[in-house]
């Protein structure tokens, strides 16, 4: 049973939205393109299977997810639209639907990005970061595949972070096992990796590797495996900028190699300052 797939393609949930054509599926639930027949606007519905709501820890997530979500209110973070159980008590969240591309696909496709654009969108991250730190919550699942790109009316894209399935408030109990480490090893900060109390500068961490990454087609930390891409997150510094590229913009040589530092303390203060950094640095720009 534990394989089980419904067929929703019409079903309506919540007597609000007709279930059009399923668009993504995860561990424990699945997301669909659906309408929302009060305002005739698509959305992304997130369902949790049926078969996983005895799942205790799973079920404690997914409701925190929602919970988290509605407390969000930025032009960079997803909104969420409604919340509730299906008829066979199966929690959902309708989310807005986004159009637009990864950043993930984005680097893969593109390689490098310029510098102007790359801290264009590290700085509307940052700043949908600090509405998520505002309200006192960690996101601990930053990376490109969790940051949407969204055609807007200006030059840039709007930048939109995604994926709250593994945020959590500050200092609330875990759902996690002692020792297990949640997130992509690629975008962890060290503190996290040596099992210490982590807080918003640690996501901070896994926004300057993304801005790496963005800058140079590559996070600073390539590796053979998990044992040892945890060990040069721990032990190793990362490599500066300039010296991958010395025509990068010693700005943001700066910037990255403050906000990648193996202590906490030694980083930004927390996203709004990084932010205005990021902007000073991109003002110097050509």
């Amino acid at each position: 049973m534990s394989g089980e797939r419904v067929n929703r393609i019409g079903q309506v949930v919540g007597d609000r939205f007709r279930v059009d054509e399923l668009i993504g599926r995860g561990a424990s639930a699945e997301v669909y393109r659906a309408l929302d027949q009060e305002t005739q606007t698509p959305v992304a519905l997130k369902i949790m299977r049926f078969t996983h709501i005895a799942d205790s820890v799973q079920l404690a997530r997914f409701e925190r997810e929602g919970a988290i979500q509605a407390k969000l209110r930025h032009r960079n973070i997803a909104a969420l639209l409604a919340s509730g159980v299906t008829d066979k008590n199966e929690p959902y969240l309708a989310v807005e639907l986004l159009h637009g591309k990864t950043l993930r696909g984005v680097v893969k496709e593109e390689g490098r990005l310029a510098p102007r654009r790359a801290a264009s969108y590290g700085w509307q991250a940052l700043n949908g970061l600090a509405a998520v730190h505002a309200q006192g919550v960690l996101h601990r699942d930053l990376k490109p595949a969790n940051i949407m790109l969204e055609a807007s009316e200006g030059p840039i894209d709007r930048v939109v972070l995604i994926d709250f399935g593994f945020a959590t408030f500050e200092g609330s109990a875990k759902l996690t096992l002692q020792g297990t480490v949640v997130g992509s090893l690629t975008y962890i900060a060290p503190e996290r990796l040596r099992g210490e109390e982590a807080g918003p500068r640690a996501d901070l961490y896994a926004m300057a590797v993304i801005l790496f990454e963005m800058l140079t087609g590559r996070p600073p930390f390539v590796a053979e495996d998990d044992f040892e891409l945890i060990d040069y997150h721990v032990n190793v510094e990362a490599p500066r900028l300039r010296d991958l590229d010395p025509a990068m913009p010693q700005a943001l040589d700066d910037l990255l190699a403050r906000a990648l530092d193996k202590q906490p303390d030694e980083r930004f203060v927390d996203a709004a300052m990084m932010a205005t950094q990021l902007e000073l640095a991109a003002q110097k720009l050509g």
